[in-house]
């Protein structure tokens, strides 16, 4: 089996569990960073096939940080997720490349929804 790689980036370590539990109980391979940071020196070593990036992050902001993944954009889809649902990011967000935005909070079916319209599921 091909196993896909998501990277949760999250301060919230509550949110980066949900994530870990439920996407590891999917068949997916989930890492976990609770700051850009972070996240970079995991993109040292794999370039995920999805992300999952908050934007407002202790060491910056995930808009900001969406514009530096822009080369990876052919292999690696972002969803931005934050607590602030406000016009101006959304489009943003959209127009950096994020394929979608999830407003926190979120419920399993929304996340469930914006896997199997954004990213291929596991057959």
């Amino acid at each position: 089996m091909n196993e896909k790689v998501i990277l949760v980036v999250d301060d919230e370590q509550e949110i980066r569990n949900l994530f870990f539990r439920y996407l590891g109980k999917k068949g997916y391979r989930v890492y976990l960073a609770g700051s850009l940071s972070e996240e970079r020196k995991i993109m040292e070593t794999l370039i995920p096939d999805l992300i999952f990036l908050d934007i407002n992050l202790p060491d910056g902001n995930g808009l900001i940080e969406l514009q530096k993944l822009k080369p990876y954009s052919a292999t690696c889809k972002v969803i931005v997720m934050s607590a602030f649902d406000h016009l101006e990011e959304r489009t943003e967000a959209f127009d950096s490349g994020a394929i979608d935005f999830l407003s926190k909070p979120f419920s399993l079916i929304r996340l469930d929804q914006v896997l199997d319209s954004r990213f291929v599921p596991f057959t």
